[in-house]
């Protein structure tokens, strides 16, 4: 198996910070990405969360870390999207034990689209409304569902995208990442071929940008997979860029043909039970211990540490003494007169 990858995120034209994260694991053959949300900061704290806690699961590699008959999976799923499920969990529950840690993340949360790519199966994973899409022989395909009440919506009154376009509550998602610790995470494994692109993104690519675009920009965009990143990350921001937009592309450059496998469409796990839960916190306690926290002295007490480096520094002490001087020579002066 052979991939190609490339990865890319921008803040948009109306959003002051990007909450958005992404990562490209090449020799773990994983792309992510986690489309934050909580206000500022508390939305980038709780995507890099997710993104850091997958990535060190995935590259420890143990793939009997969820195994068992505490967690039931469909027989058909590969240990590596056992793994990947949860790993999504770890990551649930450590968004939310940070936001009790603070008060300016509460409320933070999440999405996450994941894809592992191993020996002609492609296990992927989402909670929330970014997306995933197989570009395969000139046509493009959603593998995911949104997780959104737009969506259900859809789904319920079999609407058209035309037909929902002016509902409100459209960016309302039912599912994130932090948001309960009971976390329902949907799985699919598909067969993948030579020549297949996967292209991963947040809702500021696919809220803007139709899939009809998007395939266009795949296919004149097929052998230079950065341009790609880019002429899509443009296409959003002419439309208004109103959000972050992130977009990550995997391209199958070479792939022998793979035995018969079982593909699975889009099943929910739910972990619910404390014993489920218990282990996630057990895996919790061994791989993340807790960070330090700021000793508190009693009321009225201060602690000293170190201030982080603000780029606001207010006045330099060279120009304090500048200051100082020229008082002192103006008072001199009155004096003496």
């Amino acid at each position: 198996m052979q991939m190609l990858y490339s990865g890319g995120t921008d803040v948009g034209k109306v959003r002051d910070h990007n909450e958005d994260s992404y990562a490209i694991l090449a020799e773990q053959n994983l792309v992510m990405v986690c489309d934050g949300m909580g206000g500022h900061a508390a939305g980038e704290v709780a995507s890099q969360l997710a993104v850091e806690t997958i990535t060190t699961i995935i590259k420890e590699h143990d793939l009997g870390l969820f195994t068992g008959e505490n967690f039931p999976y469909p027989e058909e799923l590969t240990l590596e999207g056992k793994l990947l499920v949860g790993a999504i969990a770890v990551a649930n529950q450590r968004i939310i034990d940070r936001a009790k840690q603070s008060s300016s993340h509460t409320g933070m949360g999440t999405t996450i689209v994941a894809c592992h790519f191993k020996d002609g199966v492609a296990s992927i994973c989402h909670v929330g409304d970014s997306r995933a899409y197989l570009i395969r022989n000139g046509s493009i395909k959603r593998v995911t569902i949104d997780h959104s009440w737009i969506s259900e919506v859809m789904e319920k009154h079999n609407l058209t995208e035309e037909e929902s376009e002016n509902l409100v509550n459209r960016n309302v998602i039912t599912r994130a990442l932090g948001t309960r610790t009971a976390v329902r995470t949907d799985i699919s494994q598909i067969r993948f071929a030579k020549g297949d692109m996967f292209l991963l993104c947040s809702d500021g690519l696919c809220g803007l940008v139709s899939d009809t675009d998007i395939l266009k920009a795949a296919t004149s965009c097929e052998e230079d997979l950065s341009r790609l990143v880019q002429e899509l990350t443009a296409k959003a921001n002419e439309a208004g860029g109103n959000d972050n937009i992130t977009v990550v592309v995997a391209k199958v450059v070479d792939q022998e043909e793979i035995s018969d496998f079982d593909e699975v469409r889009r099943v929910t796990i739910d972990w619910s039970e404390d014993n489920q839960i218990a282990r996630i916190d057990e895996v919790i306690a061994g791989k993340f211990p807790p960070e330090p926290e700021i000793p508190s002295g009693p009321a009225g007490s201060t602690v000293n540490f170190k201030m982080p480096i603000s780029k606001e520094r207010g006045i330099s002490p060279v120009l304090w003494i500048l200051i100082l001087i020229v008082v002192l020579a103006a008072v001199a002066f009155i004096v003496f007169k």
